[in-house]
C-alpha cells in the first residue's frame, strides 16, 4: 500500500508541475503581438465621457490621518 501511496504522490506532483509549467507558458511571440494589436485598436474606439476629456492640468489629493 505504501508503495502505491508514492507512485500516487509522485504522478500528482509530476501532472500539477506539467500543468502550472503549461499554464505559464506565454505562447509564441507572433500571436502574443497580434493579441496585443488587436486591444489596442479597440481601446482607441472607446468613446471617453465628457468629465474625463476635460480633466485640469494640475491634480492634487488631499490626505485625511486617523489618530
Amino acid at each position: 500500500m505504501a508503495h502505491f501511496l508514492k507512485i500516487a504522490v509522485l504522478f500528482f506532483l509530476a501532472v500539477g508541475s506539467s500543468i502550472a509549467v503549461w499554464a505559464c507558458n506565454p505562447g509564441s511571440e507572433a500571436a502574443r503581438k497580434e493579441s496585443m494589436k488587436s486591444e489596442a485598436a479597440v481601446r482607441q474606439d472607446v468613446a471617453r465621457p465628457p468629465i474625463d476629456r476635460e480633466q485640469p492640468a494640475r491634480f492634487e489629493t488631499a490626505t485625511f490621518a486617523l489618530g
